[in-house]
């Protein structure tokens, strides 16, 4: 082998080995970059499954389909400060093993029915009363903006709930004589 070759390798294996360690291959890919947080593909199933759980299909369509996932990642990431944020975070990654730990089975090969029973039971475990239980708090926080979301989804708004712009004539109100007192001890 002769010295250039010699060389030539050694560059490319000095090269690689500083190239190497930001190469991280172990951690899951980022599907969404938001302001302040990074998601991750399994954490964006997870929380369509869960609001999913929290308001499911029936005559309407429910909040998976209605995508209210998105509308709680937007929610989190703009109104909640970075303290909530990571308890958030850090509930989602430990929901599906202490779901297995109550229920016996998987979050993903469970019935709606057993789902929203594990629910409940994490919600009512001595350990949510703690209010460091980040699985307690990421599932509060999951229900709150899951319902807030899907009842203001276009869906529900135009459909179920249609919003008139002009009201009508109040019934209650009528014509009052601009000479005449109203009895404000009513």
């Amino acid at each position: 082998m002769d010295r250039r070759k010699a060389l030539k390798h050694i560059g490319l294996l000095s090269g690689g080995m500083v190239l190497l360690p930001s190469c991280d291959l172990s951690k899951e890919n980022v599907s969404r970059v938001m302001n302040k947080l990074k998601v991750t593909e399994s954490q964006e199933a997870l929380l369509a499954e869960l609001v999913d759980t929290i308001i499911p299909e029936s005559e309407i369509p429910g909040a998976k389909s209605l995508k209210v996932a998105d509308f709680v990642w937007v929610m989190v990431d703009d109104c909640l400060d970075e303290s909530i944020q990571e308890p958030f975070l850090s509930g989602l990654d430990q929901f599906k093993s202490r779901f297995r730990e109550i229920n016996g089975t998987g979050f993903d090969n469970a019935s709606q029915d057993d789902r929203a029973m594990g629910l409940k039971t994490l919600l009512n475990q001595p350990s949510s009363t703690d209010p460091d239980d980040p699985v307690a708090a990421m599932i509060e926080i999951a229900k709150s903006f899951t319902i807030l979301g899907f009842n203001k989804s276009e869906y529900i708004m135009t459909e179920v709930m249609p919003y008139t712009l002009i009201p009508g004539k109040n019934p209650e109100c009528r014509n009052l004589d601009p000479n005449e007192k109203i009895n404000t001890n009513a």
